[in-house]
């Protein structure tokens, strides 16, 4: 199973900028109030990531 840094993959400082790479059918999520974001398919979007204290903030779909 991978780790948590590689089903986040790249870190976003700018929701504006995760908006403009993620696709409609990704989510943008973040766990520290919106310093930093992730993007991620629904099929990474868990509950072990939910229960880390990672939140929507931005669906695209």
């Amino acid at each position: 199973m991978p780790s948590i840094t590689e089903q986040l993959g790249p870190k976003y400082f700018s929701l504006d900028a995760a908006k403009v790479d993620a696709s409609p059918t990704e989510f943008i999520i973040t766990n520290d109030d919106g310093k930093t974001y992730y993007i991620v398919t629904p099929e990474t979007l868990t509950d072990e990531l939910l229960g880390m204290g990672y939140k929507t903030v931005e669906n695209e779909g």
